[in-house]
C-alpha cells in the first residue's frame, strides 16, 4: 500500500511545468504546463524582456508583445504560434477591442486559433491586455 500511496504523492502526478528564462517569473507561477501533447500557457502580459515592465504603446502593442512572450513559451515547450488550438484574451476595456484585434492578426495571421475576449475590470501590473493559450507539441521528426 505503501507503494500506491508514493505514486499518487503531489511530485510524482505533476505534469511538466515549463518556464523561460527570458520572460519575468514569479516564485508561484509557471508559463507553462504539458499534459500529454497538450500545452496550457498561463496568463501571459506584454512584458519586455525579463522585466515587469509593459510594452509601450497601450493594448495594441501589450497584445504585439504578449504573444511574442507566448510565442517564446511555446518554443520552450516544443510548440509555437501555429499550434495554438484556443486562447482567451482579457481586455481591461472592451472599447479596446479593435485594437487588440488588429495586433492580433498582425501576429497570428488570417488563420488564427479559437478565441474568446473577456472584460476583466483589473489586470497585474496594471495591463490592459492578457492572453491564455492551449496549444499542441510539435511533434519531432519521425513520431
Amino acid at each position: 500500500m505503501g507503494a500506491c500511496l508514493a505514486a499518487l504523492s503531489p511530485a510524482a502526478a505533476q505534469p511538466p511545468r515549463i518556464n523561460s528564462n527570458e520572460l519575468p517569473r514569479l516564485e508561484a507561477f509557471s508559463h507553462a504546463t504539458r499534459v500529454g501533447d497538450l500545452i496550457f500557457v498561463a496568463g501571459t502580459l506584454g512584458t519586455i524582456g525579463q522585466s515587469f515592465d509593459l510594452a509601450p504603446g497601450g493594448v495594441g502593442a501589450e497584445t504585439t508583445q504578449a504573444l511574442r512572450n507566448i510565442e517564446t513559451i511555446l518554443e520552450e515547450a516544443g510548440s509555437d504560434l501555429a499550434h495554438l488550438a484556443k486562447c482567451t484574451v482579457y481586455l481591461t476595456d472592451m472599447a479596446n477591442f479593435q485594437q487588440m484585434n488588429a495586433a492580433w492578426v498582425a501576429v497570428l495571421g488570417d488563420s488564427p486559433p479559437a478565441r474568446a475576449t473577456i472584460e476583466s475590470p483589473t489586470l497585474a501590473l496594471g495591463a490592459s491586455v492578457e492572453i491564455e493559450c492551449i496549444a499542441q507539441r510539435r511533434r519531432p521528426e519521425g513520431d
